[in-house]
């Protein structure tokens, strides 16, 4: 790692702060890296520590990651996690891929000291050195490229990842090749929409349809991608890697969820065994791409509808909080008492 100007992190030069986010930014190898910190809540002195409210010291640390074309200010307002999660006890950080994208096959020509998963490592390792977060445990989110770059890194155990959480994104096909099995054992969730017209639910290569489309392939193209790895694996198959990595062998149990009037049904199957850790997969009938519960924000003649009933944030933070209660004791407050 090389440090310009003898430091590794430092407030981004003329930046805003936006509701509970700061703009930060830190150089990797040379190459300057961006992102957005929501720090947990600092528990308050008047509230007792067994009423749910987070405990002393560095919180659980989340990090989130956006799709291709977006921005870690954008994932954090549009999941609401820069604000649910520090008021559930965790500090969330929300870090920009380079000029938009993760890279999980090489770093783009334009810039080939690029290292993406140097990037999380070193952040995780900093937000720790400074007591911001804990290393350990570290929940890794995403949505679309950057659900298929956080699935890449925890396959391949390139960051301890406690928890994995999917959406609208599942696991790359050469990096499913190169490594079949996952490495760690980690409780996983994946939220996939089966009218996904960008990523197949059932797996097959990243559609590219369309004005959008166009634009997405010379994206990716420009950023190092070659043709035969935009090629995904379905949602049932990722989610069965993930369950036989943990230690189960059993048919996963299949329960609907409650319908709402004008809304997407929603189906969850969840694979569990005693003393591992279980993998869940929600199926939106219907569905789109994007994040459930959040906007609308490509009208759904493009991406498809996205289920408004269903609370992606909600369910990556309840997993969250049985994954630290189990690891350390902790208590969200989420949680309650």
């Amino acid at each position: 790692m090389q440090i310009r100007g003898g430091d590794l992190e430092r407030p981004k030069p003329g930046s805003q702060h936006v509701a509970n986010l700061e703009e930060r930014e830190m150089d990797i190898a040379g190459v300057r890296r961006t992102y957005w910190l929501a720090r947990a809540r600092p528990r308050r002195p008047d509230i007792p520590r067994n009423a749910g409210a987070p405990s002393e010291g560095p919180a659980p640390l989340l990090i989130a990651l956006h799709g291709a074309g977006m921005s870690g200010r954008a994932m954090a307002t549009f999941t609401g996690l820069a604000t649910r999660g520090p008021a559930a006890g965790m500090t969330v950080v929300f870090p920009d891929g380079w000029k938009g994208v993760w890279h999980a096959a090489r770093p783009p020509e334009e810039e080939p000291a690029l290292d993406d998963v140097q990037f999380l490592s070193t952040l995780s390792a900093h937000l720790e050195a400074i007591g911001v977060a804990q290393a350990w445990p570290v929940f890794l989110a995403g949505i679309a490229n950057g659900a298929l770059f956080a699935e890449h890194v925890a396959r391949h155990g390139l960051l301890p990842v406690t928890g994995l959480f999917l959406v609208a994104g599942t696991a790359l096909e050469f990096s499913r090749r190169a490594m079949p099995r996952p490495v760690l054992r980690t409780t996983v969730t994946c939220v996939m929409g089966t009218g996904d017209p960008n990523v197949p639910y059932r797996g097959g290569p990243l559609s590219r349809r369309g004005i959008t489309g166009m634009i997405a392939k010379r994206r990716m193209a420009r950023h190092g991608v070659r043709p035969g790895e935009e090629v995904v694996a379905g949602a049932l198959e990722t989610c069965a890697d993930w369950a036989l990595a943990n230690g189960i062998t059993g048919r996963p149990s299949v329960a609907d969820l409650p319908a709402a009037p004008d809304d997407l049904t929603v189906e969850r199957k969840t694979w569990s065994a005693p003393g591992c850790r279980h993998v869940n997969l929600y199926t939106i009938d219907d569905g789109g791409h994007g994040w459930p519960g959040g906007p609308q924000v490509v009208p759904a003649k493009v991406t498809g509808p996205i289920s408004q009933r269903l609370d992606a944030t909600g369910i990556l933070l309840a997993m969250a909080a049985r994954e630290i209660a189990a690891a350390t004791g902790r208590r969200s407050l989420e949680q309650g008492s």
